[in-house]
């Protein structure tokens, strides 16, 4: 049953990649993905997001997942403070360290809850988020805020600093990662290498 729902959970995935010229721009699918049984860790957003009520394809199979979910955090209580650590948390969902196993990229859902504030930070490997569900205020260097919804993505290259402010809801987003230092993980701060 696990194994199903996380196939369910990549096909509406995939969906998502489909639909999207600037997915498909940025990073190609991999082309083999390894299903691996990876160990269940929750963290405390995963009521949140099975309490979330949205009708998209990804979200329904997020959370059908969200309880066996290899979920991870990132920032410490110091960096991003103890709210923030109550509605926040990302799975890779295909990867190195994904529930489906490839060295072609990274894949990610990621979610942040109302009101949050996720601070400037950047990373070596560049990253396209695409909104699954809920909406956010993007900014990154060098180009416009906007607010993305449901199907919007915004890029940001490599080292560039961006941040995320959630508004009146919460927000679940596929994101890709593709280049150099894509082995580095979330890290706070301007020189970080990194949802």
């Amino acid at each position: 049953m696990k194994q199903n729902l996380f196939h369910e959970l990549l096909h509406a995935a995939h969906q998502v990649y489909s639909r999207s010229d600037a997915l498909q721009k940025f990073a190609p699918w991999p082309s083999e993905l390894m299903y691996v049984d990876k160990p269940e860790q929750s963290v405390p957003a995963v009521r949140q997001i099975k309490r979330w009520a949205d009708t998209h394809p990804l979200h329904i199979a997020t959370q059908q997942v969200a309880e066996f979910g290899n979920w991870k955090q990132t920032y410490t209580e110091d960096e991003v403070g103890f709210g923030f650590l109550q509605d926040y948390g990302y799975l890779e969902l295909y990867g190195p360290d994904g529930h489906f196993q490839t060295y072609e990229g990274r894949a990610y859902i990621g979610y942040w809850g109302r009101g949050l504030y996720y601070p400037w930070h950047r990373h070596e490997a560049e990253e396209i988020y695409s909104v699954v569900s809920g909406c956010g205020y993007f900014e990154s260097q060098g180009t416009e805020p906007a607010l993305l919804t449901a199907g919007d993505t915004r890029m940001h290259y490599s080292n560039q600093p961006h941040a995320l402010t959630m508004r009146d809801g919460p927000i679940l987003t596929f994101v890709l990662w593709r280049g150099t230092a894509m082995a580095g993980l979330p890290l706070m701060g301007a020189t970080s290498s990194l949802n």
